[in-house]
């Protein structure tokens, strides 16, 4: 009797970061509530709260190395969590990149919200939770883990995108995410129950240990294809990225930013789980199935861009292509042992903040911009910006700068890591497709400050608004892109010490 009462092991700690984010979330829905507190921005001042509350707790347990527990040689049994939840300094440090953009988010949305009088709670609820779902997915030793976190990431995104409930556009990229969303969530489930079947068990540790003892069967390959096609559509990887341009452009634009930055950070967090923790020697011809995947995205993602006029559309292929560089990094990791497979994983840390940077930069300059009911959204409209808003053009031309990897900033570095990665790896042809399309890049992104600094408006423009935590933000994050860019051995040895036991 006393044996059907136990209750398994519970670590607290474990969940700490996810658990005060999930408060938060229900803090601020409580206080919602109230009508005096509902339209003061008290949403959006706790929802900072709770994410440095967050922020303090991820760096208090940094080094804890509470995923000692969950190696190979030990049983389910004797583990927290039956080793389904991980909290090493590699979760820790992509917990740190999520805070750091919903903090971003937090700080534009705030101006976007009362601009167009959607002033609701809620979307800090929504924000909050899916939050909590990326946090999930970075901490999962567990392929059940990976599939709640990101049902807990996309449910919330699904109704923000459509949260400018009376823009059609809006209403349209939400059901075009929730639809393609479904068959993407499908896809996953059914590649994760191929692989329970193939190895009677969804603990990545167990996984691993599987693998070692009987090898890749054809079952376990099914299911790990369908695996990344569930993850890559999140990650918005050629070919599953039609959905991509579309939802972005109808999206509000805090939420685009958002979502191309979180959501793409913690399905390669995943991934790296996966590939590194769970099936570290993968067959010769999944790798190569990947770096075709790597090279195609960035191909589509830069040469979709080139034709663009709407500057979301044009971020949003540019985030496909920024996705295409992050998997080379996953590919370099997948194939490399030892030190070589530290400094890929490294380059792919580094990476996603780098690009968090830039791409929540970017959008933050274009919410700025906008006026009530118009999302200033052409890449026309930016001509003259230099003359009016000298120092948001400056700001812009950073970042663009920056995405197309052009020295000395942040960008530039980011993809010297990852393309070295791929030559110390053995796949330099990926590295040179990584080179040629950045090349290609640099067209569009140029294009951008070409007509900011080089042409002026057709007709006079409205006069700007003026927001001081939409400008924080935007000052914050370029002000990381060139200092990372100079100094990038800050973030290289704190990516250095959030390897951890993954790469053992």
């Amino acid at each position: 009797m006393n044996e059907l009462l136990k209750l398994p092991s519970v670590d607290w700690w474990a969940v700490a970061p996810a658990l005060a984010i999930t408060l938060t979330a229900c803090v601020v829905m409580v206080a919602d509530l109230w009508p005096r507190l509902s339209r003061r921005g008290t949403a959006a001042a706790l929802s900072l709260v709770g994410l440095i509350v967050t922020a303090v707790l991820s760096v208090y347990l940094w080094d804890a190395d509470r995923s000692a527990f969950c190696t190979i040689e030990a049983t389910a049994d004797s583990a927290p969590y039956g080793c389904m939840l991980i909290l090493d300094n590699f979760a820790l440090f992509f917990n740190l990149i999520f805070v750091l953009v919903a903090v971003i988010t937090v700080l534009i949305s705030f101006t976007y919200m009362e601009r167009e009088d959607l002033e609701n709670g809620e979307y800090y609820v929504l924000l909050l939770f899916s939050v909590a779902g990326l946090m999930l997915m970075a901490s999962a030793g567990d392929l059940i883990i990976v599939f709640l976190g990101l049902e807990l990431l996309s449910l919330p995104l699904y109704m923000l995108a459509g949260f400018s409930r009376l823009r059609l556009q809006s209403d349209e990229s939400a059901v075009k995410y929730v639809l393609l969303g479904a068959f993407a969530s499908g896809f996953l489930l059914y590649g994760i129950a191929l692989m329970y079947g193939a190895t009677e068990t969804t603990n990545l540790a167990g996984i691993a240990t599987a693998v070692a003892q009987d090898g890749f069967s054809t079952l376990l390959l099914i299911g790990l294809g369908l695996l990344i096609v569930g993850l890559g559509f999140k990650a918005a990887l050629v070919p599953f990225h039609m959905w991509t341009p579309d939802v972005y452009e109808g999206a509000p634009t805090p939420v685009t930013a958002y979502m191309s930055v979180a959501a793409k950070t913690a399905t390669f967090a995943a991934l790296a789980r996966v590939f590194v923790g769970a099936v570290p020697e993968a067959p010769v011809e999944t790798v190569w199935v990947l770096g075709g995947v790597a090279a195609a995205t960035m191909i589509v993602g830069n040469v979709a861009a080139l034709v663009q006029d709407n500057i979301k559309r044009l971020l949003g292929y540019s985030s496909i292509a920024h996705a295409g560089y992050l998997l080379v990094g996953l590919v370099a990791a997948s194939v490399a042992t030892g030190e070589t497979r530290g400094l890929a994983i490294q380059s792919l840390l580094f990476y996603s903040v780098a690009y968090s940077f830039m791409n929540l930069g970017a959008f933050g300059v274009v919410t700025f911009l906008g006026r009530r009911g118009e999302e200033f959204a052409a890449v026309s409209d930016y001509a003259g910006l230099a003359r009016r808003r000298p120092w948001l053009a400056a700001m812009m031309a950073l970042f663009m700068l920056s995405l197309a990897g052009v020295p000395p900033t942040v960008g530039f570095v980011g993809k010297f890591y990852l393309f070295g990665a791929a030559i110390d790896a053995g796949h330099t042809w990926l590295a040179i497709v990584g080179l040629l399309t950045s090349v290609v890049s640099a067209y569009y992104y140029l294009r951008v400050v070409y007509v900011m600094y080089m042409q002026g408006p057709s007709a006079e423009p409205a006069p700007l608004s003026h927001s001081a935590l939409a400008a924080t933000a935007v000052v914050v994050s370029a002000a990381a892109v060139l200092l990372l860019g100079l100094v990038p051995s800050i973030l290289l040895d704190l990516s250095r010490a959030s390897l951890g036991a993954l790469i053992l």
